[in-house]
């Protein structure tokens, strides 16, 4: 079983050797090429107004890193809470079950705290596999297969692209070029291009291109809708693998 360390880093100078940590981490298990200028940009660039890192521990060993940041905006003149996170695992401990719901509840408490802001979970996304869960424990969230965007929704993440200075990286709806290439392993690739998973598959047809730093930004609305869809999906999976322990 996993076990998490949390740090507060919303002042990034008042834990450096955690910040470190991060960075060293960040390296091993998405990118290790990874300069600490694009580290940097990625994670503070856009000055967040919370920050918090959770490193993943299986016993005494590091196994990841989980970040979740609260990035203010303004977006035609009102302000919109942007929720971003990075993750990351040593391919030792990936075929493991990973408990996201500590994110979700991040988010979650995060939005009950802020309930009169308009709040969305923005990810730009390279992993196939986390786009497909992303779907999975949402009850809406954009782009989506089989559920056309309006153009209003289209317009915002246009703006939202705009206002992080992203829109000139945009090649299409929703994808564009990320902050940093995400480094996949073959046997990573393999696994996605054998996935017969439908959100998998979807994700490969708009963004055949996660391997040359391409990425989709989801955008998933923070709503109380939402939040109980993603708490229920959550609980009735426990009671599954309550019922066949």
């Amino acid at each position: 079983m996993f076990t998490l360390k949390d740090y507060d880093l919303s002042d990034i100078n008042s834990q450096p050797h955690s910040l470190n940590m991060l960075f060293e981490i960040f390296k091993q298990t998405l990118n290790p090429d990874l300069t600490p200028r694009e580290f940097n940009q990625y994670l503070f660039g856009q000055h967040p107004d919370e920050f918090g890192i959770s490193f993943i521990y299986k016993e005494d060993d590091l196994a990841g890193f989980c970040t979740a940041g609260a990035y203010p905006r303004k977006i035609n003149g009102r302000k919109v809470v942007i929720l971003r996170s990075a993750f990351g695992l040593q391919d030792e401990y990936k075929k493991g079950k990973f408990p996201l719901h500590g994110l979700f509840y991040k988010y979650m408490r995060y939005k009950l705290k802020h309930l009169f802001t308009p709040v969305y979970v923005a990810g730009f996304m390279a992993n196939p596999l986390m786009y497909a869960m992303i779907c999975k424990y949402t009850l809406t969230c954009y782009p989506r297969r089989n559920r056309p965007v309006k153009g209003e929704m289209l317009e915002f993440a246009d703006d939202l692209m705009r206002s992080m200075n992203l829109l000139r990286k945009k090649v299409r709806p929703f994808v564009l070029k990320i902050h940093f290439q995400v480094k996949f392993k073959e046997s990573d690739v393999a696994r996605f291009e054998a996935s017969t998973d439908k959100d998998v598959q979807y994700f490969l047809n708009i963004n055949p291109g996660y391997r040359e730093q391409m990425g989709v930004m989801v955008l998933v609305p923070v709503t109380i809708p939402n939040m109980i869809y993603t708490l229920l999906r959550y609980l009735l999976r426990r009671i599954r693998k309550w019922k066949f322990n």
